[in-house]
This record gives structure tokens, C-alpha cells and sequence, in this order.
């Protein structure tokens, strides 16, 4: 007698089902085809692999942070994922991957992710905003975006390194209809974006080289003139969280907030315990005397692609306005582009921040566009957006050789 073969797996599936593929949750015996799932270049075993399936991403997903599998219709086989990310109840950021080994272009793959989840976040799960970042050049995935009508929000240059040259990566994003008849239309934010080659009115400066100065501080990983960037210490936590509850300034990303020493101590202590690491934090200090007075770093480091996100904080008023956050952020891109060699930076900053925003263009970055309906903030209780810079590492250096 001959057995029936089992059914595919969308058989009875009645949603996330397109023509060729079908989007379903992990499972145990995924961790065979970890190719299909991770959206990583670096290989890991099965019994690494099981590790995640019954540990990390079950608490991921509990952050918001959950991840499907594309399969074939026509055999099950896994040749894909999805992770989407959703903050709240609001936005939804999605983030297509492809197996390089399934036999079918990548961008194939991912543009038939894209048509199955974009429209269920949207329509059925409500998603005030949907987001998804894209290879410029993988036209099929761009085409399909632009079918649901997601539009431009940013483009980074070279943000994206693939088959030996560089890419743009362009964000898109969906915006539900209903809050667009509530909010108005802002258009796609990519009208925002100026064409390279801005010339920054303070341009790059070399600061780390040898002086006949005193010797600083200790434990000092970049050298300038009036500040020093220096490995953040579990010491350093006592001080931030105090000066977190005298804070004057109210335009962060989420107003003010008191900060724990036991939680800071944990963090800071946890600090370069990966490496790869995916952040690096550094502490900026006074070049006299060693006084700690903010920090900035590098955040979401992609070592394959060589880029990585820019963040400033000076904790006092009495630092601000003055020039040494610019110097320091001078300090930490040379550290980016000279000692790690990387390529693009990027920065975003609270569409109603016009002072960040202004210091972001005084050091070299371009304006490259604009997130819609990021949060509420900016003191009237309303929906702002994330205004989104970039930086060339050849820019850069083109500024710093200018100014002598």
C-alpha cells in the first residue's frame, strides 16, 4: 500500500499565504536550517542553533521582537524569515531575509515577504506605521514596496556592501490610512533629503596627535584638546544617575528619566564582554583633570557592511553649548572611520530637536530624509518623526584634510 505524502504546511493555513511562499512560526527541527532564518553571515551549529530556538527568541519575542519563517509552498523547505519588530501598539519595523542557498534570488524572496506581512501589520494588526529597510538595487523588493504603497522615507549612501561594490539602503515606510486622515498627509519623508556634498561649517579636525602638553588622563582611548573619550567604568554610575534627576533639557526621545546606579553599574560592567560588539560606548571626560561629562558611541555596529549610529549625550548644562560635544563627536569619528575603518555613519535625532539637528550638520552630515510618527514628544503632546542624517567616511576625510 502506498502512503499518501503528507499535506504542505499552508494546507490549512488561512492567512500569510502568497503564491509561492507561506510565513509560519518557528519550530524545534528549524534548527537544522539556520541559514534559512538567521540573517547572518557567520555560521553557527545546530546545537547553537537549538540554544536559540529554546531560549533567546522565545525572550525576544517577548520584547517584541518576533521571528517567521518563509517556506515553499510546494515542499515546505525553509528558504527565508521575517523579523519584525513592534514597539507598543504603534510601529512595526520589518526586516526581510532570504537564504542565499535556496536556489531562487534574494530579492525574490524578500519582495514576497514583504506582500505577505506588510499588508497584515497594516490593515489587520493596526500598525500606525510600518518600516522596512531595502538594498537600493535589488529592484524586485523595491518594486514591491513601492506596490503597497510604501514610500520613501530615507536613503543612506553606501550603506550596504554586496558583491564587491557599495549600495544605497533606502527606508520605506507605510503609513496607516486612518491616521493620515486624522494627521494630515506629511508626504514621503525622502523630500527632505539634500544631495551630497555638504560642506560642513566645522569641519573635521585632527585632534589625537602628540603634544607637549601634560600627559592626560588615564585609560584615555582618544586624545583632543579640551575632552577625552575613555572606556565608561562602573565608578562612572553613581554620578550619571545623580545628574539624570537634576536634568534641566526635556527634547530626548522620551523626555527625561532617572536613571539607576545598580542598573548603570550592571551595564557598564557588562561593556565590551562581546566581540564582535554590536555597541561601543565610550565615556567623554575633561582632558584637564579627568572630569567625567557625558558620553557618546557607536550603536548597531554592522561589521559586514561597515556602518554603525551616532549618539551624543553631555549630562550637565553647564557642558552644553559649548563646543565640547562637538569636539568629542569629532574624537569619535575618527575612531570609527580611522581605527575601525568604517564606511557610513548615520544619526537620528527628534524632528523638533533643531539643535541637534543644527550640530549634526555642523560637523558633516547630510541631511538623508525623515521617519514619520516615530513617538509623542516635543512638549505638545503630538506625533514627531526622527529626521535621519549621514556620513561618509571619504567626506570626512575630505573635511578634516580642508581644515589644515
Amino acid at each position: 500500500m502506498t502512503e499518501t505524502p503528507p499535506a504542505p504546511g499552508s494546507a490549512r493555513q488561512t492567512f500569510l499565504v502568497g503564491e509561492t511562499l507561506y510565513l509560519r512560526g518557528l519550530e524545534p527541527n528549524d534548527a537544522k536550517r539556520a541559514t534559512a532564518w538567521r540573517a547572518s553571515p557567520f555560521p553557527i551549529s545546530t546545537a547553537r542553533a537549538e540554544e536559540l530556538l529554546k531560549k533567546e527568541i522565545p525572550a525576544a519575542a517577548e520584547r517584541g521582537k518576533s521571528t517567521l519563517l518563509a517556506c515553499r509552498r510546494a515542499d515546505d523547505e525553509p528558504v527565508g524569515a521575517v523579523r519584525i519588530e513592534i514597539e507598543g501598539w504603534r510601529v512595526a519595523t520589518v526586516r526581510p531575509h532570504a537564504d542565499l542557498t535556496a536556489g531562487v534570488p534574494a530579492e525574490v524572496t524578500k519582495a514576497e515577504i514583504l506582500r505577505l506581512v506588510v499588508p497584515w501589520l497594516s490593515a489587520e494588526r493596526q500598525m500606525m506605521v510600518v518600516w522596512t529597510e531595502l538594498d537600493a538595487d535589488e529592484g524586485e523588493t523595491v518594486a514591491a514596496a513601492e506596490a503597497l504603497a510604501m514610500r520613501p522615507a530615507f536613503r543612506l549612501r553606501e550603506a550596504l556592501q554586496r558583491g564587491g561594490r557599495r549600495h544605497d539602503m533606502i527606508g520605506y515606510e507605510l503609513l496607516h490610512p486612518t491616521w493620515i486622515e486624522r494627521l494630515g498627509d506629511p508626504g514621503p519623508g525622502i523630500a527632505r533629503a539634500v544631495p551630497p556634498g555638504v560642506v560642513p561649517t566645522a569641519p573635521a579636525r585632527r585632534h589625537s596627535e602628540a603634544t607637549d602638553e601634560p600627559a592626560p588622563p588615564p585609560k584615555v582611548v582618544m586624545l583632543g584638546e579640551r575632552v577625552i573619550l575613555r572606556a565608561s567604568e562602573v565608578g562612572d554610575a553613581e554620578a550619571i544617575a545623580r545628574w539624570s534627576r537634576e536634568e534641566t533639557e526635556t527634547t530626548f526621545s522620551n523626555g527625561r528619566a532617572v536613571r539607576s546606579q545598580a542598573v548603570l553599574a550592571h551595564v557598564l560592567g557588562d561593556a565590551g564582554e562581546h566581540e564582535p560588539p554590536e555597541t561601543i560606548e565610550f565615556a567623554i571626560a575633561l582632558r584637564d583633570g579627568g572630569e567625567l561629562i557625558g558620553d557618546n558611541g557607536l550603536y548597531g555596529i554592522d561589521w559586514v557592511h561597515r556602518t554603525a549610529e551616532t549618539g551624543t549625550m553631555i549630562y550637565r548644562k553647564e557642558h552644553r553649548n559649548g563646543g565640547l560635544g562637538t569636539e568629542a563627536k569629532h574624537l569619535l569619528l575618527e575612531y570609527a572611520f580611522e581605527r575601525l575603518g568604517l564606511h557610513m555613519i548615520r544619526s537620528l535625532v527628534w524632528s523638533f530637536n533643531l539643535r541637534s539637528a543644527a550640530a549634526l550638520r555642523k560637523q558633516g552630515y547630510r541631511d538623508a530624509g525623515h521617519m514619520h510618527w516615530v513617538g509623542v514628544g516635543g512638549g505638545a503632546g503630538e506625533f514627531a518623526g526622527d529626521s535621519v542624517f549621514d556620513l561618509l567616511a571619504e567626506e570626512w576625510r575630505a573635511h578634516r584634510k580642508g581644515a589644515g
